[in-house]
């Protein structure tokens, strides 16, 4: 962000860049390669060695929502009512 002209022509630092910091040095992160498997037909990563990459396990879910809404028939113009139902799954 930019710094801010005041009115008396002085500049105003954002409040955040104040709290701003180098980041720390990290290790360099190997590169994997993404091989299909030929028995399981799935993605396998390996290393530069040829050596299996184990990524931990993902969950799935799945979320979903289904609302139904009446309205007036026409001899109680103006009401209606309506519903929501939402289903969530995760493993």
């Amino acid at each position: 962000m930019a710094a801010e002209l005041t009115q008396n022509g002085t500049t105003n630092e954002p409040w955040g860049a104040s709290r701003l910091g180098h980041y720390t040095e990290s290790a360099p992160v190997s590169a994997f390669t993404a091989v299909l498997d030929p028995q399981t037909q799935t993605a396998v990563l390996v290393d530069e060695n040829g050596r299996t990459v184990e990524m931990g396990k993902h969950g799935t879910s799945t979320n979903s929502t289904s609302s139904t809404s009446t309205s007036g028939d026409g001899s109680q113009p103006g009401t209606s009512d309506s519903d929501s139902v939402q289903s969530n799954d995760q493993d």
